[in-house]
């Protein structure tokens, strides 16, 4: 009896020791999983920033070629502007007739 005595209690404090540990690699692990996590965010933060700006760049850079192309061929800038309207205006028409025959 007095080994069943002694036993019990050193089972349970192995218990308690296993139960601790696997809270304790729990706990790291979940640590890891954050820092990863962080980690992740920070370098796909600074992606978006560098697609951002290179997309501002690119919209400034076609925006002042346009604008060359226009004080350069201004006739044939403002015939280009009339066709496209134009076809715009045909677009938008063809369109308003078809939902109008639904």
């Amino acid at each position: 009896m007095e080994t069943t005595a002694f036993t019990k209690p050193v089972q349970t404090l192995a218990n308690d020791i296993q139960n601790s540990a696997t809270v304790d690699n729990a706990r790291q692990s979940a640590d890891e999983i954050r820092a990863s996590a962080e980690d992740m965010m920070a370098r796909s933060s600074q992606a978006l920033r560098q697609g951002a700006t290179r997309a501002r760049e690119a919209i400034s850079h076609t925006t002042d070629q346009a604008a060359h192309y226009v004080q350069d061929q201004p006739l044939k800038s403002l015939l280009m502007a009339a066709a496209a309207g134009a076809a715009i205006a045909l677009l938008a028409a063809a369109l308003s007739n078809r939902h109008g025959h639904h």
